[in-house]
């Protein structure tokens, strides 16, 4: 399993671009609040007083002026049409307009009537107090609330204005950030594909980018086991096979020199070079093993395997071997015969007869090695539950979650047999039969392979 290394680095600038995009979104709202209550400060000041005076904002200075000069001004002031006591006297008309209208303050539809026929049809009326005492003033509409529609105006203008700019720097801050990510990851891609497996990627902002580096960081990683894998793979192979290769030699060189002369030395001789020859050719089928269960297209060759049968046949082959080495075997098969397996029943006997061997290597001439093999109906499926266990020395605890790493072995001696490739080899077979195994310690001391299989 590879190991995950965490993005080395200094310390990153934290820019979510998710979460700056939900603020860009959010951005408008919020502007639009804080002018809501700019407009509704400047309405509520809209009532403002000078000294005496105290009136809408836009009317202070026309009032002032007309006030100052006794409501009778030299010049017409703009806007200001009629000013009204509060007995609805008029005290100040706009040249002579206020001539000839009869003033009822009880009836202002009336008096309104009579100013729009004397030609102020855009007026508005608002109240004023001048030392405590209320006045009505009409005034030009089309003036006066020209200031709110560019009060209006100009809030919008502000408002697109603002927008604009949150937006240029939201875009730039997201081209920066996505740019610097974006160059990142595809140096780091360069650099794995030539082959650069050392440097980590090293991301400036932490965004949502940083999960696809970490996964890029994991195939690195990955990769770089691989190789460093195969480079162990051919070492352990080279070695591996060139012991008893080199043996073989040094025999065959001892006969041919007359260095062995004696029958009885020449026959031993013979023997050995046989045993080595049977280990060489065991170590090279477990290549092929592990070599045929990591090619592509392998399953095309699969057929529907008779569960009951196969198992009878393969049961009898292991009675027939520890009998020859001198171990008790016991079997309990309890399959259905119509129970059909789809799989390359060739690599699935290979894997079972190296579980065998591996049963046959760590025992000694009377323990016990035993196999079962039962059916289970699931819901889903049928499973075929399998069962190798033996009374040898078993596994110790902590070597258990690593008796199926490649070129593992419980038996680190030089004279240890296989490569470190076989229980591998077992497992990548049944995995990709699409069962699992696992290794415990059996009740009798040794170790215990489980296999499961869904038909």
């Amino acid at each position: 399993m590879a190991t995950i290394y965490p993005l080395k680095g200094k310390m990153k600038q934290s820019f979510n671009l998710k979460t700056m995009f939900t603020l860009f979104l959010a951005a408008p709202f919020i502007v639009l609040i804080v002018m809501i209550f700019i407009f509704m400060g400047i309405a509520e000041s809209r009532n403002s007083s000078s000294g005496p005076l105290e009136a809408p904002k836009y009317l202070l200075y026309p009032l002032t002026y007309i006030i100052e000069h006794d409501f009778k001004p030299p010049t017409d002031p703009k806007g200001v049409i009629l000013i009204l006591d509060s007995a609805g006297k008029v005290i100040y008309s706009q040249t002579d307009i206020g001539d000839g209208i009869d003033i009822d303050k009880e009836d202002t539809a009336s008096m309104l009537a009579q100013i729009v026929l004397k030609g102020s049809t855009n007026m508005s009326i608002s109240h004023y107090k001048y030392n405590d005492e209320p006045y009505f003033c009409f005034f030009d509409n089309a003036m006066f609330p020209a200031i709110y529609k560019q009060q209006m105006r100009v809030g919008i203008s502000l408002f697109i204005i603002i927008i604009s700019i949150l937006g240029l720097v939201f875009g730039q801050i997201s081209t920066v950030i996505i740019n610097s990510s974006i160059k990142k990851l595809i140096d780091a891609s360069d650099r794995i594909a030539e082959g650069n497996l050392e440097e980590s990627i090293n991301l400036k902002y932490d965004n949502e980018f940083v999960h696809v580096a970490n996964a890029i960081d994991r195939m690195r990683v990955e990769l770089k086991e691989k190789r460093n894998v195969e480079q162990r793979f051919v070492m352990s192979v080279t070695h591996d096979l060139k012991t008893p290769l080199t043996s073989i030699q040094g025999y065959l060189e001892a006969l041919s020199d007359g260095v062995i002369t004696n029958r009885d030395e020449v026959a031993s001789t013979v023997e050995l070079m046989q045993k080595k020859a049977s280990l060489l050719d065991s170590r090279i089928n477990e290549l092929l093993d592990y070599s045929r269960s990591r090619t592509a297209g392998w399953r095309e060759n699969w057929k529907e395997i008779n569960m009951s049968t196969w198992l009878q046949d393969i049961s009898s082959m292991f009675r027939n071997d520890a009998s020859l080495c001198g171990r008790n075997y016991l079997e309990k098969i309890n399959i259905d015969e119509d129970t059909i397996l789809k799989g390359d029943d060739k690599l699935l006997s290979r894997a079972f007869e190296n579980l065998f061997d591996n049963a046959c290597r760590y025992t000694e001439p009377g323990d016990y090695i035993i196999f079962s093999a039962d059916q289970r109906e699931k819901a889903e499926c049928t499973q075929i539950e399998l069962v190798f266990e033996d009374s040898g020395s078993g596994i110790s605890e902590e070597n258990l979650d690593k008796i199926f790493e490649l070129f593992y072995r419980n038996d680190r001696g030089r004279n240890s047999r296989g490569m470190g490739i076989g229980l591998a080899s077992v497992q990548t077979i049944i995995n990709d039969h699409g069962g699992t195994i696992q290794c415990s310690n059996s009740e009798s001391g040794g170790a215990r392979f489980t296999v499961i299989l869904e038909v």
